[in-house]
């Protein structure tokens, strides 16, 4: 395959559904520009793609000094995160749930805001943006149905220009919780006039009366410090007032220049992204694009993607490539729909790196549950000398039961735990259905257990518990590998499946590779008649 063939095959993969739509059309048109001035990251896909793996010579010019991880890595993630620092134009970063992919990413971003790179983050879940959400500065998130310009204004408009974070005090001060229930816009309007207005002895007793819970010495030293603070709080009121008060050609005018502003990044789902309301951030030249997950990425998503950036960094669990071999299949896109596998086994060892270790799960439960879900062996690195079940022996059990009666049991096991331990508990299932009936039972038992974190699988990317107990109940045909394969590392010390066990082996998935390891404790519940 050449280059015109490469682009000739690309458009047939745009237009293989036949129907012309908008974003159909935008893709089109977008990859047009692309072709006629290609960043390196495209030429580098290109080039492998048409001639193998190549090394370009060209790097780009991001030329991060040395950094210091702002969150501690291993010197195995530290590797990763140097290799996504260098000037290369692609990192691909490949490694199985819990091995650190999400830490090495937060450190490139922190890196990459300090030294004013622009900077998009997409990730294929919603729920696994929340790991992005408190950066150095504030991101703005995609909408799905607003343009980002308009969605940047409203979102200013509504919540950070309406309540704007304003809990600023000297270095000298430490926190102080009673001074900052004063320090609403209500509460300074009645306030401030009564400090300003008032000597320390009649604030003093004036406090008294409105804050009885607090004792003597602890009104007279917040008295004390908000006569010392009232030019501060004078200042905050003024502010606040006239943030409120912003005229909507202003706020358009602070949009405009956050959107010119480097150093507040992008982030959203790659869905978001490719949206026709969205497409005006496709004529922005990112420095740095960020996908993780990046093994959900088609190929017309990584080509647009690595047409808008000097450096892209991939970071995603590999899967076997599923070779589509029918004869009337003539179009590499189809035929390697799996782009991120594709380019981690055809890209020069320069371009990829494979993490190797997990800092997550228990020794006993990592080495069941690891085999089952990626072929890479993975070190373990995970110690806990905190035990939440110290009466409990085997950490990965798997309780026999028919399907039916998976979520009765569930409760039933709970009820029978230590209810200092319900907030380490999370509970997984395959389907809504099974996580309302959870969540409606457990708070009915007892109103403590609404502190058990029930979710179903797509609500768990980036989240994790002492404590995991997993619902199986459902048809195994229907349930993804990979929904399976987060569901098996979110719990650090004690994982508790319940299921049909015979049904489970009947057809394949990791769970049926699991129910087949020796070292699986199994337990089935009798009924005497």
């Amino acid at each position: 395959m050449n280059k015109q063939e490469f682009w000739r095959e690309l458009q047939k993969f745009i237009y293989q559904s036949g129907e012309i739509s908008e974003v159909i059309q935008a893709q089109w048109e977008k990859s047009v520009e692309i072709y006629n001035s290609p960043s390196l990251p495209t030429q580098l896909i290109i080039e492998t793609v048409c001639n193998g793996a190549v090394y370009l010579n060209e790097h780009s010019h991001l030329n991060f000094p040395a950094i210091t991880p702002h969150i501690p890595l291993s010197g195995n993630q530290q590797i990763a995160l140097e290799m996504a620092l260098s000037n290369s134009s692609i990192s691909l970063i490949s490694g199985a749930a819990a091995t650190g992919k999400t830490r090495i990413a937060h450190n490139l971003i922190h890196a990459a805001i300090n030294h004013s790179h622009r900077v998009l983050i997409l990730t294929h879940h919603p729920v696994s943006l929340t790991a992005y959400r408190n950066l150095v500065t504030y991101p703005f998130l995609l909408s799905q149905d607003q343009e980002y310009h308009q969605w940047m204004i409203n979102q200013l408009r509504s919540q950070n220009l309406a309540q704007p974070q304003m809990d600023y005090l000297p270095l000298h001060l430490l926190p102080d919780a009673e001074l900052a229930k004063l320090r609403t816009r209500a509460k300074l309007e009645k306030w401030l006039p009564i400090i300003e207005n008032n000597s320390y002895p009649e604030l003093t007793e004036l406090l008294t009366s409105e804050f009885t819970h607090l004792s003597q010495p602890r009104i007279q030293l917040l008295a004390y410090r908000l006569k010392k603070l009232a030019p501060l709080l004078q200042q905050q009121l003024k502010l606040n007032q006239i943030y409120n008060n912003l005229s909507a050609q202003g706020i358009q005018e602070l949009a405009n220049q956050l959107m010119e502003n480097s150093q507040v990044p992008v982030l959203g789902t790659v869905a978001e992204f490719m949206r026709p309301e969205n497409q005006s951030l496709w004529q922005t030249n990112f420095d740095l694009i960020i996908v993780e997950e990046a093994q959900h990425l088609n190929w017309i998503e990584l080509i647009l993607l690595s047409g808008l950036c000097h450096k892209m960094v991939l970071f995603g669990e590999s899967t076997p490539i599923n070779y589509h071999l029918s004869r009337n299949i003539n179009s590499f896109f189809i035929r390697f729909h799996q782009c991120f596998s594709w380019l981690k086994q055809h890209l020069l060892p320069a371009y990829v790196y494979q993490l190797k270790e997990h800092f997550r799960l228990h020794r006993e439960i990592a080495e069941l549950v690891y085999p089952c879900i990626c072929n890479d062996w993975i070190q373990t690195q995970y110690w806990n000398i905190d035990d939440p079940l110290p009466e409990i022996t085997q950490r990965l059990v798997w309780q026999d039961v028919a399907h039916e009666n998976a979520g009765k049991q569930i409760v039933n096991f709970i009820q029978s735990l230590n209810p200092e331990i319900i907030s380490q508990i999370g509970i997984i299932t395959f389907s809504i259905e099974e996580r309302d009936y959870l969540r409606k039972n457990l708070s009915k038992d007892n109103v403590k257990n609404s502190k058990i974190f029930v979710g179903a699988v797509a609500e768990w990317y980036g989240n994790e518990r002492q404590i995991v107990i997993l619902n199986c109940s459902g048809n195994p045909q229907t349930i993804l590998s990979e929904d399976i394969n987060i569901a098996l590392t979110r719990g650090r010390d004690y994982l508790f499946l319940f299921g049909d066990y015979d049904l489970w082996k009947q057809h394949n998935s990791p769970i049926k590779s699991l129910l087949y390891q020796t070292g699986l404790y199994q337990e089935r519940l009798i009924k005497l008649a």
